[in-house]
């Protein structure tokens, strides 16, 4: 069962690939018939009625849409039966059993399906369908690819270094310009101790004061009581 079920998951991832791809080479395939066919996209006809950005007949065009044939001018409505178109042609060939290609079915798509399976499709298509193999390879080749600034650009576009100031210690100094260190360490110089200057000039230390006196001591005498009697 296990083994069953990883075939299936196989088969089911590449048929999705598969329908990716030839996705992808429907479109390219259309958009370089689009350019062979009518590159200027104008909206007169041609000298055998074709109409639009991919030259449909009314024979053609009716055989996939009900809309008015006038329409096929309108690229929605011109791209809508191009894929109806390019879809029956795949399926016609290869119900065939020829290669559904971008040579074939350009090739279907001048001459017809019947001449390409019969074999007696004219010079002039295959002509034709190596233009639209020829631009269906170029524009595989010229994919745009996603835009990136430019380098230069950025170089010429410095950026002042950030000083992040720190209380009472060092600070960090970070830049974006090109070629430079990415941060730097800077210390400030220590501050200068506050000096106080004064009119005049200190005086040595001395004492604050001094006492002097001129009293003298007088003696005094007296007799005692006890003596007296």
């Amino acid at each position: 069962m296990k083994r069953l079920l990883t075939q299936l998951f196989l088969l089911i991832t590449f048929v999705a690939f598969t329908t990716g791809a030839r996705a992808d080479d429907r479109w390219e395939t259309l958009r370089a018939i689009n350019w062979v066919e009518n590159p200027t996209n104008h909206t007169r006809m041609g000298r055998f009625g074709e109409l639009g950005p991919y030259q449909f007949r009314a024979a053609t065009w009716r055989m996939h849409t009900r809309k008015p044939f006038s329409m096929a001018t309108q690229r929605e409505a011109a791209d809508e039966v191009a894929v109806l178109h390019y879809e029956w042609i795949k399926a016609n060939l290869e119900r065939a059993g020829i290669d559904a290609t971008t040579f074939n079915i350009a090739m279907a798509w001048n001459t017809g399906v019947t001449n390409v399976i019969t074999g007696h499709a004219p010079s002039v298509s295959y002509n034709y369908a190596e233009r639209v193999v020829n631009l269906v390879g170029t524009f595989k080749r010229h994919i745009p690819a996603p835009a990136e600034p430019a380098a230069e650009l950025v170089a010429a576009t410095p950026v002042a270094p950030v000083q992040i100031p720190l209380l009472d210690g060092p600070a960090l100094s970070f830049s974006m310009e090109p070629n430079a260190p990415k941060f730097e360490i800077v210390i400030a110089p220590p501050a200068p101790e506050p000096v106080v200057f004064v009119d005049r000039e200190v005086a040595m230390e001395k004492p604050a004061f001094v006492v002097t006196t001129t009293a003298t001591l007088t003696p005094r005498f007296s007799l005692l009581p006890s003596l007296v009697d």
